[in-house]
């Protein structure tokens, strides 16, 4: 094998490589800004994440005491 056509597979093998880690680098800040947005919007409401919380909570032990209340069929 000539070593042109080696050093030429390696030259596109890296040109395609930092293309992908070029991409990759992108996605990582634009999946970054989304979390931090995301933890803004978070931050900016906990109290009615509490309140929505304790409401299903509370749906969730309502739901489970009428299943015991139902009679039971023999």
């Amino acid at each position: 094998m000539d070593v042109n056509i080696v050093i030429s597979t390696l030259q596109r093998k890296v040109s395609e490589l930092t293309l992908a880690n070029t991409m990759l680098e992108a996605k990582v800040l634009d999946l970054t800004a989304q979390v931090n947005q995301l933890n803004t919007i978070n931050q900016e409401k906990p109290s009615e994440n509490a309140i929505n919380g304790n409401e299903d909570q509370t749906q969730k032990l309502n739901d489970g005491f009428s299943d015991t209340d139902k009679p039971r069929s023999t």
